[in-house]
């Protein structure tokens, strides 16, 4: 029986990987992430990579790869159960018996909806009370919220009582473990055998995720007294807050039709803008953008309007969300809001329509960089003018296209009196530099591994190497954006997969998506090898830099569709030659 996928984030949580390899091998960073010579096979070049926002580690040389459990068990030669052991060890957590769960993970998620539903019930049934006379008139008269956004939305209120909350879930047969489990209960540092309600007065906000289930809460204090303006629901079994945006359950379809999102710091600010007709907007909850919600937004977005607060704490919030968009190869450009200090603030004091213009004239945020680039320097001097240029150098060198570069290059020169080829002689030489760096990280990554001739994982890959490669990009689609399984799976049995690791894998995933289990990389250890849970490691890490759209994946299976196993024979495309077939396909359905 499956360890509770809770007892599992917590245990990963005390043992962060890349503390844990750390411990064992000389970790080097590279930018949020780390590099290492692997353990597991000799060589002089680190072509071990550390992602501890992923929670996994991937060697390109020799495949290796999983999370801190695997890793565990293949650097000690250890099973699954005394690799958990060994880690629960290491930081003082007890493993749970049997009797702790029934039913497995599943269950235990199941019920955590169920919580959270019940929840959200007395939330809004509070709300209509006389105890919620004040969060109505906060909502309604302060927030200027309609009732019908109010109910779409499904706020509620949390009584001004420290066990209101807990008797009413305790008499709907919830225990007092499961609601804190579910973070909402707490237990008291002073007295341990006291708990009391987590959210207390506050106007409450759930946490809806993209297959309608309620994950977790989100709460804005009503009293001035309260020091923590907004609480949000704790890390639990069905809600991190690495990986949820608010409202993206309603952006998603809205963002249909032009691929833009508005990014938000607020949960009101998304609610005041989705009231006003601007349905695209989500928020990130009590958190810095993260990439894992970058990713999230770039399976519905091709551009993100940054509508951010204007006060100091929202700008220097602004490029850093900016420095990771670009990363990510999104559009970015920020709104500049006058007379108001956030979305909501202004579509309620100047409408819908100004609003609009303000999206419409968004400045570009190279524009935006580029001013940020002057703070803190007096560009009347000599010394000022240089800085400022180093500091623009840097800015337009992380351009993508030559066109555009060249444009903000004759602005700057027009605008500092420097001819245009100084400015591109020093861009030129920014960009050779880091054209070397990548040719070097290309070359870790050829690093000679299990070869498509001789997969011991999946040898089948060898003879249908095609087919394999599509049917990695459906895992990595489906395991990063999981509303898309139900369809999938309706478009593409099982069984029409060609390989039978892949199909393995594929069906373990559909399986624990449409059962609400947990689907993290650390969810496949007790059911593949250590070097099967690599392999699946190797898909996620291979396949995420090369754009794996809804688009691509209908490609990927229409491909395997119209396979006939009698036609399949040897095939050595390459990367690029499958590339290629792939618009092909695309050419020939348009």
């Amino acid at each position: 029986m499956p360890l509770p996928a809770d007892f599992i984030d917590r245990l990963k949580a005390a043992n962060p990987i890349a503390e844990v390899m750390g411990s064992c091998v000389t970790l080097k960073r590279t930018g949020r992430d780390y590099v290492c010579l692997c353990p597991f096979h000799n060589e002089k070049t680190p072509s071990c990579h550390v992602h501890p926002d992923k929670e996994y580690f991937h060697c390109f040389g020799c495949g290796a790869g999983g999370d801190v459990i695997t890793f565990t068990m293949k650097y000690n030669n250890l099973d699954y159960w005394e690799a958990v052991k060994l880690l629960a060890e290491r930081s003082g957590l007890e493993v749970p018996q049997d009797n702790y769960f029934k039913g497995g993970g599943t269950d235990k998620r199941k019920r955590l909806y169920e919580m959270n539903k019940t929840a959200a019930r007395f939330f809004f049934e509070k709300l209509k009370s006389d105890d919620g006379k004040a969060c109505r008139e906060y909502l309604f008269k302060t927030r200027r919220l309609k009732a019908e956004t109010v109910q779409k939305y499904g706020m509620g209120f949390a009584p001004n009582s420290w066990s209101e909350l807990k008797s009413y879930m305790l008499s709907e047969g919830f225990t007092e473990q499961e609601l804190i489990d579910g973070s909402l209960i707490s237990r008291s540092q002073r007295n341990t055998k006291n708990t009391y309600d987590f959210f207390v007065n506050r106007a409450m906000f759930p946490f809806i995720d993209l297959r309608g289930n309620i994950v977790g809460f989100g709460g804005r204090a009503l009293s001035s007294d309260d020091k923590r303006k907004y609480l949000n629901t704790k890390d639990t079994q069905v809600y991190h807050k690495n990986r949820f945006l608010f409202s993206m359950n309603f952006a998603k379809n809205a963002a249909i039709k032009d691929r833009k999102i508005l990014l938000c710091e607020g949960n009101l600010d998304v609610i005041s803008l989705n009231q006003a007709g601007f349905e695209n907007a989500v928020a990130s909850c009590g958190t810095a953008l993260t990439p894992e919600q970058i990713k999230l937004i770039s399976n519905y977005a091709d551009e993100v309007i940054i509508c951010y607060d204007s006060d100091a704490a929202g700008q220097k919030a602004t490029q850093k969300a900016i420095d990771l968009l670009n990363e990510a190869g999104l559009k970015t450009t920020v709104i500049r809001m006058d007379g108001a200090k956030d979305p909501d603030e202004y579509v309620n004091k100047f409408g819908a329509v100004k609003f609009k213009h303000l999206l419409d004239n968004a400045d570009g945020a190279i524009n935006f960089e580029l001013n940020k680039c002057r703070e803190g320097l007096d560009l009347e001097t000599d010394l000022g003018k240089i800085d400022y240029l180093k500091r623009v150098y840097k800015v337009l060198a992380g351009i993508i296209s030559p066109v555009e570069r060249d444009v903000y290059i004759s602005k700057i020169a027009n605008e500092q009196g420097v001819s245009k080829s100084a400015i591109s002689e020093e861009i030129n030489a920014l960009l050779k530099k880091e054209r070397y760096n990548k040719r070097k990280r290309a070359d870790r990554e050829l690093v000679t591994h299990a070869s498509r001739r001789r997969d011991d994982i999946n040898p089948e890959a060898a003879t249908h190497y095609k087919e394999s490669l599509a049917e990695c990009g459906i895992i990595y689609y489906i395991y990063n954006n999981p509303d898309f399984c139900d369809e999938a799976e309706k478009l593409l049995p099982p069984d029409k997969f060609v390989t039978s690791f892949n199909r393995r894998v594929y069906q373990s995933l559909i399986d624990k998506i449409n059962n609400n289990e947990d689907h993290s990389i650390s969810s496949f250890n007790g059911e593949f090898s250590t070097d099967e849970v690599g392999k699946i490691t190797h898909i996620l890490e291979k396949y995420d830099n090369m754009g794996i759209d809804k688009q691509v994946v209908m490609d990927y299976i229409k491909l395997l569709n119209e396979c006939e196993e009698k036609q399949v024979k040897r095939n050595d495309m390459t990367d690029d030659d499958f590339l290629e077939l792939r618009e092909r396909l695309k050419s020939e359905k348009t």
